[in-house]
């Protein structure tokens, strides 16, 4: 019978084997878990991207234009014709429209036949000269010709018109003489085809309720309409003087106290127009009347007009003032500087310095220069220590840095880089959420600011 074994287990050896590989995990993976946290813990930085803008003290109000309207009437019933163009100026004693009490003259010309030539060839061939030039000169640019195109041909086919009405008028002799009231302008002047009811409106007449364009009313004249004895023909307006009236409140009225002469625009113009002015009070504001004596006939067809009247206009860069804060600078004087190598150019100073042992020695720096003024420079002190002495070059004068004149200077935190980088900002305008501010210092149209400078330190990492 073979033997048995002796029963004994040997137990292999457990020791865990420390892997490099694995601690290096580890330390990753901790590192990882500590950013992630430290990130969660992390207020966010809010960034705001600077935007041209302006802010201004201007006066934005309704305006009437009143002229001296002298409003021609008929002393007959019947067809009106017209034969000048709304707007244009005429002579004295120059023809402006038929009344037809028949209308047989209107008629007539309607009834020709299509064969028989209304306008004749050099008539056609004005009007397609016309098309041509516009065509040729037409450009995306400037496609606010169109409307001098439009008015030139209107005017082209109004006088065509007119001159074939004045040809059938007088072709029909005596018999167009006893039905047809030929009208004439009394005096040169500009002519108007509607009525509204202002015609004889003067600055003193004005009420506050004549501002109130919701029941304004304007009535059209126009050829073919039946226009009854003692009703407006049309408006003739002889005398260039107008007025703009505009209604303003008290508290706008004290704006202008100190003021002798106003610069307004009208209608969003580019052309910025000026005026003496007066004030006539009412019970619940006050009527600003400008006296005008030129741009009548521009607004001739318009009874209201927006007006802005020009005092204060700021404009530069658009930021909150919640980004805006207070840096303390030095006052270097300038002959403490001295010109860089040549390859720099930069403006230097000479500083004595002196380390923990004692051991002094002369070094040049370059610090940042925020503004410059006649006799100083504003730099930054952070590149400073307190125990620094500048010396001037060529000389033997020194300034210790410790005696420096601080002073404080607005700015904000750049943050185009991911640092807070602190630019100065000059204030231009001042509001109660945003602020004005030039455009000749570093800050530049688009850039991107720390919005809550409070937040952040100077030259803190952001992102």
């Amino acid at each position: 019978m073979a033997k048995r074994g002796n029963g004994k287990v040997v137990r292999m050896n457990k020791t865990f084997q420390i892997n490099s590989a694995l601690i290096i995990f580890g330390i990753i993976l901790i590192y990882v878990v500590v950013s992630a946290f430290l990130a969660l813990r992390k207020q966010p930085i809010t960034t705001y991207k600077v935007n041209a803008s302006n802010i201004n003290n201007n006066i934005i109000c309704d305006g009437l234009a009143l002229r001296q309207e002298r409003e021609i009437k008929s002393d007959k019933s019947g067809y009106v014709c017209y034969f000048v163009r709304d707007g244009d100026k005429v002579a004295k004693n120059a023809p402006v429209c038929t009344v037809d009490e028949t209308g047989n003259l209107i008629q007539t010309v309607e009834r020709k036949d299509a064969t028989d030539a209304k306008f004749s060839s050099s008539d056609y061939l004005e009007i397609r000269s016309a098309i041509d030039v516009y065509k040729t000169s037409y450009s995306d640019n400037r496609f606010f010709q169109v409307y001098t195109f439009r008015d030139t041909i209107e005017s082209k086919v109004m006088e065509m018109s007119n001159q074939l009405l004045m040809k059938e008028y007088s072709a029909q002799g005596s018999l167009a003489k006893t039905t047809v009231r030929n009208m004439v302008a009394p005096e040169s002047g500009i002519i108007t085809y509607y009525t509204d009811g202002y015609e004889t409106l003067t600055p003193e007449t004005l009420q506050e309720a004549d501002f109130d364009r919701s029941k304004y009313n304007r009535t059209g004249l126009k050829s073919g309409d039946i226009v009854e004895s003692g009703k407006t023909l049309f408006k003739i307006t002889a005398n260039e003087s107008w007025n703009i009236c505009c209604f303003i409140s008290y508290e706008q009225a004290e704006r202008l106290t100190n003021e002798t002469r106003l610069y307004f625009t009208v209608n969003n113009s580019d052309t910025e127009m000026a005026a003496n002015f007066s004030l006539i009070r009412t019970n619940t504001g006050f009527i600003l009347v400008l006296p005008m004596e030129k741009y009548m006939i521009d607004y001739i067809n318009e009874r209201f007009l927006s007006v802005e009247i020009i005092l204060d206009r700021y404009e530069g860069l658009k930021i909150p003032n919640s980004a805006i804060l207070d840096k303390q600078i030095y006052k270097v004087p300038i002959e403490y500087f001295a010109a860089g190598g040549n390859e720099t150019g930069e403006n230097k100073l000479y500083v004595r310095r002196t380390d923990d042992e004692g051991n002094s020695s002369v070094e040049q720096i370059s610090p940042d220069i925020y503004v410059t003024e006649e006799k100083f420079y504003y730099v930054d002190p952070n590149q400073f220590q307190d125990s620094d002495i500048l010396i001037k070059q060529d000389s033997q004068e020194t300034l210790a840095v410790s005696t420096l004149e601080h002073t404080t200077l607005k700015g904000v935190y750049i943050a185009n880089k991911g640092v807070a980088d602190f630019s100065p900002v000059s204030i231009v305008r001042a509001g109660d959420e945003f602020t004005i501010v030039g455009t000749k210092d570093r800050l530049r149209e688009f850039d991107n600011i720390v919005m809550d400078a409070g937040t952040v330190l100077e030259n803190q990492v952001l992102y």
